[in-house]
């Protein structure tokens, strides 16, 4: 038996685990977390990959 649309993506019902700490409620799309869609320029990513691999630091990218 295929489930149907309306099934899969159903509320889910049920209770609701006590245990489980803010960040296990959160919504994710994958398992370690939350991907979103990001573009950089293949000079500005080669430049910090080997910058890393020679020094051992890179620029941060949430600044």
């Amino acid at each position: 038996h295929n489930p149907k649309y309306e099934e899969l993506f159903a509320p889910i019902y049920g209770p609701e685990n006590p245990f489980q700490t803010q960040q296990m409620k959160a919504n994710r799309n994958m398992l370690s977390g939350y991907v979103e869609k990001a573009h950089i320029s293949e000079f500005q990513f080669e430049n910090q990959r080997r910058t890393f691999a020679s020094y051992g630091y890179a620029v941060d990218p949430s600044t």
